[in-house]
């Protein structure tokens, strides 16, 4: 029998009880209009109900006492709203804090970074003299179909005129790499030296070459392309080919039963003596000073192992004839499991196994960008460029459509900052539509390497004219000879850590702290008014009848 039946009474009674209080039925029980049950029944929780205040609107006292406590109830009830409001907010928003960890980990425990080092000169004059083709170029004097698509290959490592027009076509194939390869400064032989841990290596053992946005580099410590690289990706020859091994990931760290002699490589100590050290050779008379950098050395990049290397926008020189040394100190970024039962936009990163990519094993805010910008790329210039992954089949662009390039590297640049601009501000804008909001949030478990480079000249020929190495010519006056060294700066690091500031515990304790506090509300106070509106209805109508549901006796 609902409450709704027990209200409706019929005609006949309702009129009867409008001329008294109560009427008694044939068995002695009361009758009450379904009005007077309500004021009754309100009355008595009123009086006898635990929540703070609300008894004083039950018992029999002035309109200015009750308006007293209505006024009191009322601003209590607003700040209480107001504060929990504002509580769920702090929740909705902000439920992660970023601090720093109560101990020290030992730099052991992470990886050696991965070492990148990138020529900055492109060519040699023996092999293919660049400026005598681009001047020829930019002076319209004729050029052979084949110097021209070379000098087209050319334009996508060397700073040339956007409007010069190559006849390399549209598209290319990988002939282009190999015709980088075989102009490009030998490093297995103009490198040597190499030492890691304080032991002598040959560099071919150490280093591994790979494509970069600024063309062929060589890598050190590096994951194998295969743990990096999902397998739909195409590979050219033995490029980024290294130790393949599962012993470590950037989320979980090296396995309880990786050795001292794993790989991706640990660093053991802190200091000069336990880093990366390698001497670099450039021959000055073949050194094409047009194409590649204006400061003529070497660009380095350093980045945790599983990080593909793009080193155009992030890297520091090696100049020509000193030496270069690099502290490191590392800066990583942990995440509680707490925290993985937030969406990824409230936490505001990605676990690194949480969301696949199509051209990466592994997620991280960088390889999420590179296949985001090289799928822009292919939609706007049915290519790629000859550094980024790609599928079997996927055209690789040639020089005519290095403009196309260009565009859309900038317009996906531009497009995705108006976009974030615009979503701040809340602005509509059909603008940049085509550009993808590919959504690249931070890993939750990053890694990088905070760098304190220092330079000084180095006078090798003095060093080298009484310690003869095989490797140097100290009399030869067209050699020159850099290092470069890298190392941690300290034995230990503190780590930031990504924890749950304020979780649905913390939220609900604060909520009922808010009731407790402005009304005394409580668990118990919910439980009676349920009580009072089901099961004490129903007791009542047991009791006095359905027309005192109420339970009112006197």
């Amino acid at each position: 029998m609902t409450v709704r039946r027990i209200c409706i009474g019929n005609e006949t009674g309702d009129l009867e009880l409008q001329k008294t209080n109560h009427t008694n039925s044939e068995d002695g029980k009361r009758n009450y209009s379904c009005g007077q049950n309500v004021r009754n029944y309100t009355m008595e929780f009123c009086s006898f109900g635990t929540i703070h205040g609300i008894r004083y609107f039950g018992e029999n006292r002035t309109f200015i006492e009750k308006l007293w406590w209505a006024l009191s109830l009322t601003l209590s009830l607003y700040f209480c709203i107001s504060l929990i409001i504002t509580a769920y907010i702090r929740w909705e928003t902000s439920p992660v804090i970023v601090s720093f960890a109560t101990r020290e980990t030992p730099v052991w425990m992470i990886p050696f970074p991965s070492v990148t080092i990138c020529p900055t000169s492109k060519t040699r004059v023996s092999i293919y003299n660049f400026t005598h083709y681009y001047q020829k170029k930019l002076r319209n004097e004729r050029l052979t179909e084949e110097e021209d698509r070379k000098l087209g290959y050319l334009s996508f490592l060397c700073s040339t005129n956007i409007n010069l027009n190559f006849k390399s076509g549209k598209f290319t194939d990988e002939k282009m790499i190999d015709f980088f390869e075989e102009v490009q400064p030998k490093f297995y032989e103009d490198s040597f030296d190499c030492k890691y841990l304080g032991r002598n290596y040959n560099c071919s053992d150490l280093f591994t070459p790979i494509l970069t946005d600024v063309g062929i580099c060589y890598t050190f410590n590096l994951m194998d392309r295969t743990q990096i690289l999902s397998d739909l990706v195409t590979h050219h020859k033995n490029f980024h080919k290294t130790n393949a091994s599962d012993d470590w990931t950037i989320e979980h760290g090296y396995k309880a039963s990786a050795g001292l002699n794993t790989y991706p490589r640990r660093p053991l100590y802190a200091g000069v003596p336990y880093g990366l050290d390698i001497k670099l050779k450039v021959h000055m008379d073949d050194l094409d000073s047009t194409c590649g950098a204006l400061i003529k050395g070497f660009m380095v990049q350093i980045a945790h192992p599983q990080r593909l290397p793009r080193v155009r926008n992030q890297h520091f020189i090696v100049p020509l004839g000193r030496v270069s040394k690099a502290g490191i100190a590392p800066d990583m970024m942990t995440t509680s499991d707490d925290v993985k039962r937030y969406n990824a936009k409230r936490r505001n990163c990605h676990f690194p196994s949480e969301r696949p990519l199509k051209y990466f094993k592994v997620y991280t805010q960088n390889n999420c960008a590179i296949e985001c910008r090289t799928n822009y790329t292919l939609s706007q210039c049915g290519c790629v460029p000859f550094y980024v992954p790609r599928e079997e089949g996927v055209p690789i662009c040639g020089a005519e459509s290095l403009r196309c390039l260009n565009t859309a590297k900038k317009r996906e640049l531009l497009g995705n900052v108006q976009k974030k601009i615009n979503a701040l501000n809340k602005v509509k804008s059909t603008e940049y539509d085509d550009v993808p909001d590919c959504q690249c949030l931070p890993v939750c478990t990053s890694m990088y390497y905070n760098i304190e480079n220092s330079q000084t000249p180095w006078d090798w020929r003095t060093i080298y004219k009484y310690d003869e190495n095989p490797n140097v010519n100290s009399s030869d006056k067209n050699l020159v000879i850099s290092q470069l060294q890298v190392f941690f700066k300290g034995n230990q690091f503190i780590n930031s850590e990504r924890n749950e500031l304020y979780g649905s515990t913390e939220f609900l304790a604060n909520v009922g702290g808010l009731l407790g506090l402005f009304i005394g509300f409580s668990v118990l106070s919910f439980v009676e008014i349920i009580y009072y509106l089901t099961l004490r209805i129903i007791c009542n109508i047991s009791m006095f009848g359905k027309n005192n549901w109420s339970g009112k006796t006197d």
